[in-house]
C-alpha cells in the first residue's frame, strides 16, 4: 500500500495507467452508490426527486421547443401529447442519466487541467441534454405523423446520433484541452546506442 502511495505521488504512473486507475475507481464509486448508498432512505428520497426533476424539466422543455415550431403539446404525467393522440412516455431510461455519467466520468478521469474540466464537463451535459430535448421533440413529432417510424428512430437513429455527439465531445477534449493533446498517450520510451 505503502509502494502505491508513493507512485501516486511521484507521478510515476503512465497517462494510460492514471486514466485506468482513475477509471475504476470512479466506476467503483457509482458501483457503491447504486448498490448500497441509494438504499438509504435520505438518499433515496433525494435521488428519486432528482430523478423527477429531470423528467419534468425533459417533457417541459421539449414541449416549449416543439411550440417554437407551432406545435402545440401538452404534459399528462410522464407523457408529452400532441391533439390527444399516442404521445411520448418518459420512462428513467430515456433520461439520459448514464450517457451524461459516462461522458462526465470520462473527462474526469482523463488527463488534463481541472480548470478546463470545470467548464467542460458542464458543457458537454449542457449538449447531451439539448440533444435529449431535440430528440423528444422529434419522437412526439413522429408518433403524430408517423408512427410506423417511432420505434427505428427511438431504438436506432437517435439513440447512435447521441453517442456518435459524445464521441465527438470526447475527441475534442483529448485533442484541444486534455494533458495528452499533443503527445502520444503513453509516456515516452527512450533508446539507446
Amino acid at each position: 500500500m505503502k509502494l502505491i502511495g508513493q507512485i501516486v505521488k511521484n507521478n510515476k504512473l503512465s497517462p494510460v495507467t492514471q486514466f485506468i486507475v482513475s477509471g475504476v475507481l470512479l466506476y467503483i464509486g457509482f458501483e457503491i452508490f447504486y448498490t448500497f448508498l441509494k438504499n438509504i432512505s435520505f438518499i433515496h428520497r433525494f435521488y428519486e426527486f432528482g430523478v423527477e426533476l429531470l423528467t419534468d424539466s425533459f417533457l417541459y422543455s421539449s414541449k416549449a421547443f416543439l411550440a417554437i415550431f407551432g406545435l402545440d403539446t401538452f404534459v399528462d404525467g410522464k407523457i408529452i401529447r400532441a391533439f390527444n393522440k399516442g404521445g411520448v412516455y418518459l420512462d428513467r431510461g430515456c433520461l439520459g442519466r448514464n450517457l451524461m455519467l459516462l461522458y462526465a466520468g470520462f473527462i474526469l478521469v482523463f488527463p488534463g487541467k481541472i480548470t478546463s474540466k470545470i467548464w467542460y464537463i458542464p458543457l458537454g451535459l449542457a449538449v447531451i441534454y439539448l440533444l435529449n430535448i431535440i430528440r423528444i421533440s422529434a419522437l412526439v413529432y413522429i408518433d403524430l405523423c408517423c408512427p410506423q417510424y417511432l420505434d427505428v428512430n427511438h431504438d436506432f437513429i437517435f439513440k447512435y446520433t447521441t453517442y456518435f455527439f459524445i464521441f465527438i465531445l470526447w475527441v475534442i477534449w483529448i485533442r484541444k484541452y486534455s494533458a495528452v493533446r499533443n503527445k502520444s498517450f503513453s509516456t515516452p520510451r527512450t533508446t539507446s546506442n
